[in-house]
């Protein structure tokens, strides 16, 4: 499996994470309708810095989140404990944990499903949610259609400016690089931070993001054991089209 530690650096500060992506909740209403269908205990998996693991704990649901990078659990915990809600955090690495438990409901967010780069990355995260499945439950997760929007066009055309709560100004401007063979788009991030004091730091940091497309998706899911319950175009359950920005599963374990 490969050692993704290179392309996970961009999200160990997990203050500049929420300040980027923390206001997002166009997923909310879908994955709680599905977690209200199913009941809990719910299991988000790469949970980040514990957005919806929090919601959905303020909701009465008892959730575990699971993450590889320790910079997010530990600043999750700190926004789960400031809203007094109980969590379960776990540091794992979603293609290898093992919590001797099963779920009625998991879903995985934030097009992390992109950042399984290999078919054996996949698969492994896909043995490891069917190992946690409950037999009638369900699995949700969410990628980016790889439409010519999404693959082509800069997401920003310009570099982006945040203020974060510790009082730093982050700017972050990115380059992205397309290889139709691996399917991986490259991502080069020029991160910046103003400190409070005057200081400032700079640091060049890179990611990548697997494309998967919509018949690739289904004998990916179907070979691993699933079978798909629900598609969707985008979190409004809107149909998957060539135009959809996202493809949205929501499926479960095939008998």
């Amino acid at each position: 499996m490969i050692d993704y530690s290179e392309y996970l650096e961009g999200y160990r500060d997990a203050q500049a994470y929420d300040a980027e992506e923390g206001g997002y909740d166009a997923d909310y209403p879908l994955t709680e309708q599905w977690a209200r269908s199913l009941g809990g205990p719910l299991l988000d998996l790469a949970c980040g810095t514990g957005t919806m693991a929090i919601r959905m704990a303020e909701q009465g649901f008892q959730v575990t989140g699971v993450d590889i990078i320790p910079e997010m659990i530990e600043w999750a915990s700190q926004k789960a404990l400031s809203q007094r809600v109980s969590i379960e955090w776990v540091v794992a690495d979603a293609r290898t944990f093992h919590l001797q438990k099963q779920f009625p409901f998991i879903y995985m967010l934030g097009n992390a499903f992109q950042h399984f780069l290999t078919r054996a990355d996949q698969e492994a995260l896909l043995a490891r949610v069917r190992e946690h499945l409950h037999p009638q439950g369900c699995f949700l997760f969410g990628t980016r259609h790889p439409s010519p929007r999404n693959l082509f066009e800069a997401r920003y055309a310009e570099p982006q400016k945040y203020t974060m709560p510790d009082g730093r100004h982050y700017v972050v401007a990115e380059h992205q690089e397309y290889d139709p063979i691996t399917q991986i788009q490259h991502y080069t991030f020029l991160n910046q931070w103003l400190h409070p004091d005057g200081q400032q730091e700079e640091k060049t940091l890179r990611s990548a993001l697997r494309y998967v497309f919509p018949q690739e998706m289904e004998a990916l899911l179907f070979y691993n054991g699933f079978e798909t319950r629900s598609c969707y175009g985008s979190w409004q359950q809107e149909p998957l089209t060539s135009t959809s920005r996202y493809m949205i599963y929501v499926c479960q374990r095939r008998v």
